[in-house]
């Protein structure tokens, strides 16, 4: 079971970081992109609930997932319009900040207190941001509000992430996921009607990265990481997802052409790193 779930984790975090490539293939509005991902994710997930006869989310579970959704949306409505303004490999790693946006918000959502070593992370995560928008700054201030929207969309994230926390333990998944995801479509498809966005791609062929989008990172991929976190440890689940902006980082090098910027990658190991100690230090708390 432990080299079952060991192939699951490699599948999620391989088919995750296909999510900033895929968009960037495809020609449409960055925000109608965003949206079509998840209308997309949540039509596959409505179809499986039928099929499996699954019931809908109990109505006291609803405003939280709600809110999760409004999250989510936020997110992918403020992450992937980042992916045009800024570097591939920039905007995967600062979106990649989320969990350090989970640690602040702890102490009033969660009820853990901020140690030592977490002001640590955050200062050498902070300065691997720096290090990345300093050098985005000499390229273009466009690259920097692209760096800015992907730091927005990690905050949003956290948002999805601490109330799916504290409701995760009392709904099913693929329950909480069809409404989460359904609230977050809805919330992109007003935001793209309300900005007078197209809402359709340019080509036919658009289709193809857009449904790979949403069958990929968001349904398999989420998939596989929320089904390996059932066999193992949390920190080596979350451990391995660190290797999400390196990977898009490679694809985005060998399909767009598009070689990481020499500041990133100083900037990228310090937020990973940072990333990483808080991760590892969980682990040992668990498992010590």
């Amino acid at each position: 079971m432990r080299a079952r779930a060991v192939g699951g984790l490699a599948l999620g975090v391989l088919a995750i970081s296909w999510g900033a490539p895929l968009a960037r293939l495809t020609n449409a509005a960055p925000l109608a992109i965003a949206g079509w991902r998840m209308i997309l994710a949540t039509a596959l997930l409505l179809v499986l609930a039928l099929v499996r006869g699954r019931r809908l989310l109990a109505s006291d579970h609803r405003p939280g997932a709600t809110l999760a959704g409004v999250f989510l949306g936020a997110h992918f409505g403020l992450w992937v319009p980042s992916l045009w303004l800024t570097s591939v490999s920039a905007s995967v790693v600062l979106v990649s900040t989320a969990p350090l946006f989970v640690l602040l918000a702890s102490p009033r959502f969660l009820g853990v207190p901020i140690r030592r070593r977490n002001v640590a992370s955050l200062v050498l995560a902070l300065t691997g941001i720096a290090l990345i928008a300093w050098g985005d700054v000499q390229i273009s201030p466009r690259a920097l509000v692209g760096d800015a929207l992907a730091l927005a969309g990690a905050a949003a994230e956290c948002g999805y992430l601490v109330i799916g926390k504290r409701l995760r333990r009392r709904v099913a998944l693929d329950q909480y996921l069809t409404v989460v995801y359904g609230v977050a479509a809805l919330t992109l498809a007003a935001v793209v009607l309300a900005a007078g966005v197209e809402p359709l791609p340019d080509d036919r062929i658009s289709w193809l990265p857009l449904l790979g989008m949403a069958v990929g990172p968001t349904l398999l991929g989420h998939g596989s990481l929320n089904w390996a976190l059932a066999h193992l440890e949390a920190y080596q689940v979350n451990l391995a997802v660190l290797l999400e902006p390196v990977l898009a980082s490679v694809w985005a090098w060998l399909i767009l052409a598009e070689v990481p910027p020499f500041h990133v990658v100083p900037g990228a190991i310090l937020v990973i790193g940072a990333l990483a100690l808080e991760v590892g230090a969980r682990g040992q708390r668990t498992t010590g």
